[in-house]
């Protein structure tokens, strides 16, 4: 058959030069100099726009001398150009992050022939770059931020995305992002937090109290501030009022302390506001998030929406559309509309999720894939598919989950086996290694009694320096109050027997499981097998890491409790060990492009969590070692003849991580 031959010599050409449409053809070009080598006869890839279609559709024929692109509009161009990238280069959304670099050819061919756009699932389909500290803390030069930033834009168009929230609360770049997404041919969508994309209250009014009621003026300044600054740009408007942070306005303003008042002023409220974006835009687009108490306010019919602006419905953070956990409370209410509601619906997701509590942020989400297929498979049959906004966190560990969901987005269903398979050959050299992606899950620590109640990465390390301060602050009669939502027995010894019976499972299971990803590298190419370990081999030893350390912490807790200073100091130090190899192995990951990823890691905290054990530990060998910080060393340590012509001021004493190494081989640790 006849073919297109893609080479260093073809050129790329379109009728119209958008800012888009440059930025697409700037991708293709690129991918063409990093895969193929040689210079073939000339060539052109043209594309020309406005052909009858719509603005995402296009239609790409092959031919011998030349491809056609016919495309609606700018976001149509930039799926055609970058599915020639994906069909001829085998450019896959997923291969930056992954570290999987394309094969060098020498040129390419396409079979002459025609293709043509998807049509998806879903109307406005996007990612909430949320909390995204890793990225924050990854680069130090300027050029590489930007560079890493427009990976992101490239990465979400490359699944079909087209819309994106860059980031949270980035007062320092957030306009240079929102450009940067825009110029790429994104729409841009906003935090239900940093509503209309105007700049935070606090910030800009730090004197004043964040009340509407009080100081609308300064509130509608804000919003026209910019309603004017994106006029007429491509824009899903954001409006509502849940109050600035992230938490209801009305805890900080007694004025409004019925539900019929609160959903009543938010009504007037969004009312306003898209009034003042009309102004400038009168055709905009909007959404209001159902999230948090906004649900109950809507459910109640306290809370009235407009009917062309979009409901967006919150999931839990753990995988289900349900209310989610707030403090103790976790009523698991239905988070979708109505089967008939009728109105435009959508959804916010989440595939990285922070509560400070049980959630995952640095590690995979625990929820099983066919939980999530069949879940958002869910929503679209509710009719929420209008607007999905999945919050991908800091993008790299959610590379699977980010893959199923596009698959989702585009088609309405995804079988979560086939998908994992798909993703396991690409990346881990065999579809073999597919049921480390589908077994993830089965390790992970079950904290309640729904199928979605399974440990991320930030359960063990909260409750850790919570019981770490717990026991420093010798306050041991009460219970910890930040662990009630997990372990609600009446004192600190019933908590910490309630944690280590939860946990101890897990430590097998992520044995286990790290052992599987372990063996799995080893079969793999060299490539290959690297980025398993760098990413579920990592995701892995934090778990452990994690459950082991829980577990050797309340150990420690029960010791302590009984005054038995040396029993609490080991089993401290395994904490600390355990949670040392999680930091080794996270260390270990971040080579390559990926050096330095896991520098900020401020929203888990492992090192943090080391740091509470070493104090920990510390504080411990104060209470048993007396005075001199040599009794242990003397009793255990130095022989029986030697012990009397020693003077403590001879030999110099242990640092704590000497002692613990040596105690190790004298003293078995004892289980409570």
């Amino acid at each position: 058959m006849s073919a297109f031959i893609l080479s260093r010599a073809t050129r790329i050409e379109a009728d119209a030069a958008t800012k888009p449409i440059e930025a697409a053809m700037g991708i293709l070009r690129r991918d063409i100099r990093e895969v193929l080598t040689d210079f073939a006869a000339e060539n052109a890839i043209r594309v020309f726009t406005g052909r009858f279609l719509e603005e995402e559709q296009y239609r790409v024929e092959v031919g011998e001398d030349a491809i056609i692109v016919q495309c609606g509009g700018d976001l149509g161009a930039v799926y055609a150009l970058l599915s020639i990238s994906a069909r001829a280069l085998d450019i896959q959304p997923m291969d930056w992050w992954m570290r999987r670099d394309p094969r060098r050819l020498a040129t390419a061919e396409l079979l002459c022939g025609v293709w043509e756009s998807p049509v998806y699932a879903v109307r406005w389909r996007g990612w909430f770059v949320n909390d995204e500290v890793l990225l924050t803390g990854w680069h130090i030069e300027e050029t590489e931020r930007e560079e890493t930033w427009r990976r992101v834009f490239e990465t979400l168009l490359r699944c079909g995305g087209n819309m994106v929230i860059p980031g949270t609360d980035r007062q320092f770049d957030g306009d240079a992002l929102g450009q940067m997404a825009l110029d790429m041919g994104l729409w841009l969508t906003q935090h239900h937090s940093e509503l209309l994309g105007a700049r935070m209250f606090g910030r800009v009014y730090p004197e004043l109290k964040p009340s509407y009621a009080r100081h609308p003026e300064a509130f509608e300044a804000l919003w026209r501030e910019s309603a004017r600054r994106w006029a007429g740009r491509k824009v899903v408007w954001t409006v509502g009022f849940r109050g600035q942070g992230d938490m209801a306005f009305w805890h900080g303003d007694a004025d409004f302390d019925t539900d019929a008042k609160r959903g009543a002023f938010v009504s007037r409220v969004i009312r306003r506001q898209m009034e003042i974006v009309r102004e400038y835009t009168p055709d905009a687009c909007f959404c209001t998030n159902l999230y948090g108490e906004m649900m109950g306010l809507y459910r109640q019919g306290y809370l009235r929406v407009p009917e062309e602006v979009v409901k967006v419905w919150g999931d839990n953070g753990f995988g289900r559309m349900v209310s989610r956990r707030q403090g103790d409370e976790n009523p698991r209410t239905d988070a979708m509309p109505a089967p008939d509601a009728g109105g435009r619906n959508g959804i916010y997701y989440h595939v990285s999720f922070y509560d400070l509590q049980a959630a995952n942020h640095i590690t995979m989400l625990q929820a099983p894939p066919a939980l999530v297929a069949r879940e958002l498979q869910n929503v679209l049959a509710r009719g929420a598919g209008e607007y999905w906004n999945i919050n991908v966190g800091c993008v790299r560990p959610h590379a699977f989950f980010i893959d199923l969901i596009a698959r989702l987005w585009r088609d309405g269903a995804a079988e979560p086996q086939a998908c994992a398979e798909a993703f396991a050959e690409r990346y881990y050299g065999s579809a073999d290694s597919a049921r480390l992606l589908t077994t993830y899950s089965e390790a992970a620590v079950a904290y309640g009694p729904n199928a979605d109640d399974l440990a991320g990465d930030q359960f063990y390390h909260f409750a850790m320096r919570a019981l770490a301060h717990a026991l420093v602050g010798g306050d041991w009669a009460r219970p910890v109050a930040s662990l009630r939502w997990v372990a609600a027995e009446p004192d600190l010894e019933g908590q910490a027997r309630r944690l280590m019976a939860m946990v101890a499972p897990g430590v097998q299971r992520w044995r286990r499981y790290r052992h599987d990803c372990q063996g799995a590298a080893l079969e793999a190419s060299r490539a290959a097998g690297e980025r398993l370990m760098d990413t579920l081999g990592c995701m892995a030893a934090i778990h452990q890491g994690g459950c082991e350390a829980l577990y050797a912490l309340c150990q420690a807790a029960l010791h302590t409790l009984d005054a038995n200073w040396l029993q609490a100091y080991l089993w401290t130090d395994a904490a600390l060990q355990a949670n040392r190899e999680a930091v080794r192995a996270m260390d270990a990951a971040c080579t390559g492009r990926f050096a330095h990823y896991y520098d900020n890691d401020c929203f888990v905290g492992v090192r943090l969590t080391g740091q509470a054990l070493e104090g920990v530990r510390a504080w411990l060998r104060l209470r048993g070692d007396g005075e001199m910080r040599y009794d242990w060393e003397m009793r255990y340590l130095i022989p029986t003849a030697r012990r009397p012509l020693l003077q403590t001021h001879r030999t110099a004493q242990l640092d704590d991580d000497a002692l613990c190494r040596r105690l190790r081989g004298e003293i078995a640790l004892e289980e409570k």
